[in-house]
């Protein structure tokens, strides 16, 4: 009955008139109406109509076992406001050993729009959908769609009357029967109290929970008539959370081949045992910071950013900085224990103020449906060449060939609260800026979570990353016994700054070879080209107050910035390497060789991300490896992140990461991934490839 309803819903869409229409990977979405106005004070149907390829489906809204349910946003007008979703009767889908709920053909959700008497005469609406489709693989989609209605006298499409009829027809019947559901420890039992001659020629029940908990779902449902009724037992997983409410659907399968499905609310009693498992009322703290939906605790992403943040410190992206760090502490070394302190919060505030301009920043790009992740600056070719920039001048600075105030000049002297405070705070920024293409330990899936959740949650695991990565600093700025052990100043660190403008340029030569893969050399050329010039309009500025002078330097430093901006439009560096042979990424590549039934190493980089050029270089780029992958037959494919990729973004949300690297294996004949450590060896890749 459900498949000739998919089918019927199929057909009915292929004649009717969408208002817009969307198509992404693997499905097609289309918004229907079933009038094209609305009167004030009166109501429309929108239909969202999900078509996914053949082979694929997608999930109600409780997909089971694994999935994600449709999440639609609207931008409304004033005066209107939408329902939640009706979606249709579920479809009971096995994969393997697990269970999900969905449908494997199209659907339609059902929205009700409703507007008071103050609308304007158009009504511009405008959807972001966001839906998951699965086959052996699954591939999140999106799409974003802008219709207009018009105020006036609801009128019926009538080329979309079939269509609305078929997903109403598809939804579930109210129920008649009071009903009731008892949640055990080990099982659950539903009683409808109906009697055996309301459905004499049923064949098989099952029931679809709307929320997790009441039972375990690939679980036999056994079902029986009693006194009482129609009696259903379901087996539970040992610790499952107790069910928020009872409600789902009842389907009735009947020997002749149809069916029938009942939306219910049974009346819900749950065991002591059950109920003591279950946490308490949540605390005002709690309800601003909901828990992970993909069960990592608050605690454990908060701990695993501030730890991350630490680590960050010895990762080999933050180097450069920690010289200038060091070479703070021993100028420091003649100024009081509290204005050393007021440094290290400096510092501290540098640190936390930069990741809340890039996180916000981060947020914002989201929300406008851009497809970005940590680490997505170093996408952007015009923030490269500017920190190009920024990292010439500071080596030249310290060098002594130019001079701008850091915060480390005039070594061996005295210098104003003023300007350490200022120094501290802009080392903190620094350190931030070059600590953004690593990734450490546990910072992975502290990010990856945070950016799924509200925005308080969000700047709060950012603040616990900054103040890990703060805080050997901020600990030596309290610090009285450093500060007794460290050399007294003197001549000698003039030279020592100038040795550390070293330690810069080679962090400069890093981000001109990251631009130069993602601009070519016409954008490399041009790159250095403005760096002299703005080297020269520096040193221009510096040689004396005249107007003329300082007016050609200005203009040279526009003239050097305006080149930055407009390099070139970044190429595209998805070629498959023909040195390594590893194939390019794509959703339909992999999804074809799991077809296959071969084993797959997927790997996802990007030239800015020191990280994973030290394990390409440690890991991958051996002979070894690449034997180890031939003798087991694994096809290696490469995800290249350092321009923005969608599909990319797309498969690191899906293992919960914002930023690369990401390591992947597929064995044999699995569609599941076993995912491998963010610090890779050639010992790691042997034992999961011999499944040890």
């Amino acid at each position: 009955m459900l498949a000739a309803l998919w089918l019927l819903g199929g057909a009915q869409a292929a004649s009717a008139t969408p208002m817009a229409t969307a198509d992404d990977s693997h499905s097609k979405l289309a918004l229907y109406g079933e009038t094209v106005s609305v009167a004030p004070g009166g109501s429309v149907w929108l239909g969202v109509h999900i078509t996914p390829e053949k082979g694929w489906h997608t999930y109600w809204q409780n997909p089971g076992d694994s999935g994600a349910a449709p999440i639609l946003t609207w931008k409304l007008p004033a005066g209107v406001k939408a329902s939640a979703p009706l979606f249709g009767a579920p479809h009971a889908i096995r994969f393997g050993p697990l269970m999900t709920y969905g449908y494997e053909g199209p659907s339609t959700l059902l929205v009700r729009l409703e507007a008071d008497s103050s609308i304007a005469d158009t009504l511009p609406l405008h959807l972001s959908a966001e839906w998951l489709t699965c086959a052996d693989i699954c591939v999140p989609q999106l799409a974003e769609l802008d219709v207009t209605l018009q105020k006036g006298a609801a009128k019926l499409d009538p080329d979309n009357k079939s269509l609305f009829a078929a997903a109403r027809q598809a939804l579930p019947e109210p129920s008649f029967w009071d009903a009731s559901l008892k949640v055990g420890k080990a099982s659950s039992d539903l009683t409808v109290f109906m009697a055996k001659t309301d459905i004499p020629d049923v064949k098989s029940v099952r029931f679809f929970p709307a929320f997790e908990g009441v039972l375990d779902y690939p679980a036999d449902q056994s079902f029986a008539f009693t006194q009482e009724g129609l009696t259903l037992h379901f087996p539970r997983k040992p610790g499952a959370p107790a069910p928020k409410s009872a409600s789902g659907v009842l389907a009735l399968y009947y020997d002749d081949g149809t069916s029938a499905h009942y939306e219910m609310t049974p009346k819900l009693d749950i065991a002591a045992d059950v109920a003591s498992q279950a946490k308490g009322a949540p605390s005002s703290l709690d309800t601003l910071l909901p828990q992970a939906h993909a069960g990592l605790p608050i605690w454990q992403a908060a701990l695993f950013a501030f730890l991350g943040g630490l680590i960050l410190n010895l990762m080999p992206c933050v180097f450069p900085v920690l010289s200038l760090k060091a070479f703070a502490f021993i100028s420091a070394n003649n100024r009081s224990l509290a204005h050393r302190r007021a440094e290290g919060w400096a510092y501290t505030g540098g640190i936390w103020a930069s990741f809340m301009v890039i996180v916000s920043a981060l947020m914002a790009l989201r929300a406008g449906g851009t497809a970005i992740g940590w680490g997505f600056q170093l996408q952007s070719p015009i923030f490269v060449g500017l920190m190009t920039l920024l990292m010439v001048l500071v080596a030249l600075s310290l060098g002594g060939l130019i001079h701008i105030r850091l915060g480390v000049e005039g070594a061996g002297g005295s210098f104003a609260a003023k300007e350490g405070m200022q120094g501290a705070f802009f080392k903190g920024v620094l350190a931030t800026l070059v600590a953004t293409p690593c990734t450490a330990p546990l910072m992975a899936p502290a990010i990856g979570f945070a950016l799924t959740q509200p925005l308080l949650v969000v700047f709060t695991i950012f603040t616990l990353l900054a103040l890990g990565l703060a805080l050997p600093f901020l600990i030596l700025s309290y610090s009285t016994r450093v500060a007794a052990m460290m050399p007294k100043p003197g001549a000698w660190m003039e030279k020592l700054k100038e040795g550390l403008a070293f330690p810069m340029l080679l962090t400069a030569a890093w981000l001109l070879y990251i631009f130069d893969q993602q601009t070519g050399s016409a954008g490399t050329l041009m790159l250095v080209s403005a760096i002299i010039v703005s080297v020269f309009a520096v040193w221009l500025w510096q040689q004396g107050q005249g107007r003329v002078l300082r007016a050609i330097a200005l203009v040279c430093g526009v003239a050097a910035l305006v080149a930055i901006v407009r390099v070139p439009t970044p190429q595209d560096h998805q070629a498959a390497k023909t040195e390594a042979g590893d194939v390019a990424y794509s959703d339909a590549a992999l999804n074809q060789l799991l077809t296959d039934g071969k084993p797959v190493f997927v790997y996802f980089t990007a030239d800015w991300c020191i990280t994973c050029k030290v394990n390409e270089s440690l890991a991958l780029d051996r002979e070894d490896t690449r034997t180890l992958f031939k003798d087991k037959g694994v096809t290696v494919m490469e995800g290249d992140w350092t321009n923005r990729n969608a599909e990319i973004a797309h498969v690191l949300a899906r293992y919960g990461r914002a930023g690369v690297p990401l390591y992947l294996y597929f064995a044999p004949g699995k569609a599941e991934a076993t995912v491998l450590p963010q610090m890779l060896t050639y010992g790691i890749l042997k034992d999961t490839l011999d499944g040890r």
